[in-house]
């Protein structure tokens, strides 16, 4: 028993360590379906208690929306099989027809989500949910079709995108590596050191991917021009501490949201 909630631990602890270093886990974890249901978010939105009350309440029956929408696009996850094959979505590596199809479903799943909050939240604080969600995006942000028709970016500027998230996804894939996954252990009785030593390096290698993700969102803003950096601070608002967001498992993913002036 103590070797299946040591070997659980460490999942959790992964698990946790990858949705940080990838928002919105296959598109599961992420959008503004599941970000309004969130503690912080609803101190950061000042919600009062009863829109507290109603958009935990909207959330559960959102949920099965969601799942409908997947479906129409051709998105059913099924744990345990590999992605894409059988009609079924698994957490292996996903083919770009996958990615295609559930980027369009996620879309489609905010539009309709943002629309059901309209009768729940003020014009204020969909806009600042919008803007908490375009920052955990990350560098994916420059990507997204609404933020990059927004900035209007050049072919040149998504060139520039391209190789630096290529950079910064294969920096993260190393760090990731470091972590040891795939190489065995999680056998035998639960060790209180040895998950505080796993908990610390989670935190050490989720700081360095913050950090390299920082970077690579400096050196893509350090391509746009004036009328695209005050549309961008526009988009993004604030900075929103996406630490708050997370469990306190360890204390991943410590570290804001930046921008440059």
């Amino acid at each position: 028993m103590r070797t299946r909630y040591w070997v659980a631990g460490l999942l959790a602890a992964a698990m946790f360590a990858v949705v940080q270093a990838q928002p919105g886990f296959f598109g599961v974890g992420g959008g503004p379906n599941f970000l309004v249901i969130n503690k912080a978010i609803q101190e950061e939105l000042k919600m009062t208690e009863e829109q507290i009350a109603k958009v935990n309440e909207w959330s559960k029956e959102f949920f099965q929306t969601a799942a409908e929408i997947r479906k129409e696009h051709g998105i059913e996850f099924k744990f345990g099989g590999k992605g894409g094959k059988g009609g079924g979505f698994g957490f292996g590596k996903l083919s770009d027809e996958d990615k295609a199809k559930l980027e369009k479903a996620n879309i489609a799943i905010a539009k309709e989500a943002y629309k059901q909050l309209g009768d729940i939240l003020n014009k204020d604080q969909i806009n600042r949910l919008k803007q908490i969600e375009r920052q955990l995006l990350g560098v994916n942000a420059f990507t997204n079709a609404e933020i990059v028709e927004a900035l209007k970016l050049t072919d040149s500027q998504k060139a520039t995108v391209k190789g630096v998230i290529s950079d910064f996804q294969t920096e993260r894939r190393e760090l990731m590596a470091d972590l040891g996954f795939g190489k065995g252990g999680g056998k035998g009785k639960f060790d209180p050191d040895a998950f505080k030593d796993i908990q610390k390096r989670f935190q050490e290698v989720q700081t360095k991917i913050n950090k390299a993700e920082e970077e690579a969102i400096n050196k893509i803003l350090d391509v746009l021009d004036d009328n695209q950096k005050k549309t961008w601070k526009e988009l993004v608002g604030a900075p929103f501490d996406r630490s708050r967001l997370v469990p306190a498992f360890g204390g991943f993913g410590k570290g804001k949201f930046q921008k440059k002036d």
